[in-house]
């Protein structure tokens, strides 16, 4: 019975090298963007509270914003500031697409990933299923 014994003692260190499971069984939701337009500029009151959400880097994903909306803008206090007038729908359809490329595992659709960074190359890594997936990188 020595395979026996060998069996257990690989199955007790595969369940160790398994990542962490989550603890949560809910089913992921995304805040909107709140905010207001002010003369030709578009201010969002709820950035800070999304990037924590999805948890993600403000300043990332401030820059695919920028990009997104193909304008300029300045993060400044609690609050986010984009020079142009911007739809609420526009905003949300971007944070959409910001999910699905950045925070959504490719393998299992969960949010539990988070970007890392190995040489020139991003890769989003999922805590849940232990997937990896390389991302393009916002300069």
């Amino acid at each position: 019975m020595a395979w026996k014994h060998k069996y257990e003692e690989m199955l007790k260190r595969a369940y160790k090298l398994l990542p962490k499971s989550t603890t949560s069984d809910s089913r992921f939701e995304l805040p909107k963007f709140h905010g207001r337009l002010q003369g030709n500029k578009t201010i969002l009151t709820n950035f800070h509270q999304i990037s924590s959400h999805i948890r993600r880097d403000i300043n990332h994903l401030f820059k695919f914003m920028v990009r997104e909306l193909a304008t300029t803008g300045e993060i400044k206090n609690n609050s986010v500031i984009f020079n142009g007038k911007f739809a609420p729908t526009m905003l949300n359809t971007k944070l959409d697409k910001y999910v699905k490329e950045f925070v959504l595992c490719d393998q299992c659709n969960k949010p539990d990933t988070e970007l890392i960074k190995e040489k020139d190359i991003t890769f989003k890594r999922c805590e849940a299923c232990g997937a990896k997936h390389s991302v393009r990188t916002i300069n």
